[in-house]
């Protein structure tokens, strides 16, 4: 009986610890997403060196505030055992040159060589969970680049066909830092159950990272491989078994994905829908920049009013808002009786990190989900995957 009741006390308090998290997580989402918006918005803009230095210190610091949000998010998920894959069709190069790219810059500040290598074809379109394949990469480089005081990192990426029609990609990251001593190594993938050595000691770092990669490895059928020994660097590396992907029926160019032409956007009617001001002065930004023709609502009253007076091509909901939720509007969109608006797209934009794994987005009617905070590209690469196609020639 003790030992029930002692089990049940651990349960209740791991949940109060889980709610924390998400209430924590939710709450802080939502005026970062404002300064990594603005932040990006600014660079738009006409700017001299001296404040573009000011911006750069700003968007690092940011981004560092970022990844220990998603570390939590993760540990939210982990803790729950409902991190799951959400497959859709994508381009491992375009993952592969976005993470490295970044990547490449916090190197070079740090006054690191930084080499990446993608051996395959570009434009191979496989079915896997972008996402999670961009979380381990970030996870293992920016491990790289934190644990490197001399030398460098080198990424190689080898993608080769399989059997049929499957893909293998093979990723190493290497680098010339520290290395990690012996006895760490069987520990090496767990929360921080062990002190930290001297040569580790005065590293920043959630210690939640190859946690995080591992589980998300194990999901695919695979495992991460580390050699290392102390002062002699390190070898992380994976491979996964990813499905080709179907030829699309649409082809967006790179170029539009890559640079946010705005030609896809263009003319476009959009609702957008959110209670907080700053969100909805950071999307009136984006979406004027886009050239979009687009109606701004406060709470959900106001933008289901809009949506039955007027015919849009999107929809971008904000979860939580008073007066009628998210998940009130869009139920009552997918009820219209006019067959064309209740299937038009509709987007959850969200802060709430509950909403977006098991696809449960899709169960409560929605298209798709972007969690805040989202940078520009984020959102534009989204959007172009369900709307229909408009003057965007195929390439």
């Amino acid at each position: 009986m003790q030992l029930n009741k002692t089990q049940s006390d651990l349960s209740d308090s791991l949940k109060g610890k889980l709610d924390m998290i998400s209430n924590f997580n939710r709450e802080v989402r939502t005026p970062l997403n404002a300064i990594i918006g603005m932040s990006e918005q600014l660079t738009h803009t006409p700017m001299d060196k001296e404040q573009r230095e000011l911006l750069h210190a700003i968007e690092r610091a940011a981004g560092m505030l970022l990844r220990i949000m998603t570390d939590a998010q993760e540990v939210y998920h982990l803790a729950k055992d409902d991190i799951q894959l959400d497959p859709q069709p994508f381009e491992i190069y375009t993952v592969f040159y976005a993470v490295t790219e970044e990547r490449r810059k916090i190197a070079i500040d740090k006054h690191l060589y930084f080499d990446a290598v993608y051996d395959g074809d570009q434009y191979l379109r496989v079915m896997g969970d972008a996402l999670r394949l961009k979380q381990v990469m970030q996870h293992l480089i920016d491990n790289a680049i934190r644990y490197t005081s001399t030398g460098g990192v080198q990424v190689i990426l080898r993608v080769s066909k399989a059997i049929e029609d499957k893909v293998v990609v093979h990723l190493e990251v290497k680098d010339t830092g520290a290395g990690i001593p012996g006895n760490i190594l069987p520990n090496l993938f767990t929360y921080y159950s062990f002190p930290r050595p001297p040569h580790m000691a005065a590293v920043s770092g959630t210690g939640l990272g190859l946690s995080i990669v591992q589980k998300i490895l194990r999901l695919h059928g695979s495992d991460i491989h580390v050699e290392s020994a102390q002062g002699k660097g390190s070898c992380f590396s994976f491979k996964i078994t990813y499905q080709l992907a179907e030829v699309q029926t649409l082809v967006i160019t790179r170029r539009e994905q890559e640079e946010m032409t705005g030609s896809f956007m263009e003319g476009r009617n959009i609702l957008v829908a959110d209670d907080q001001e700053m969100n909805l002065v950071l999307l009136s930004h984006i979406l004027s920049r886009w050239k979009c023709n687009f109606d701004k609502a406060k709470d959900g009253i106001a933008a289901y009013e809009l949506f039955s007076r007027h015919e849009y091509d999107m929809v971008l909901l904000d979860i939580q808002m008073p007066g009628m939720t998210g998940l009130e509007v869009v139920r009552k969109i997918r009820e219209d009786r006019n067959v064309l608006k209740a299937n038009v797209p509709v987007l959850a934009i969200t802060s709430d990190i509950t909403l977006t794994e098991n696809s449960r987005y899709r169960d409560l009617g929605f298209n798709d989900c972007m969690l805040k905070p989202f940078r520009e590209k984020d959102i534009y690469n989204t959007i172009i995957r369900h709307l229909p196609p408009a003057d965007v020639k195929a390439l």
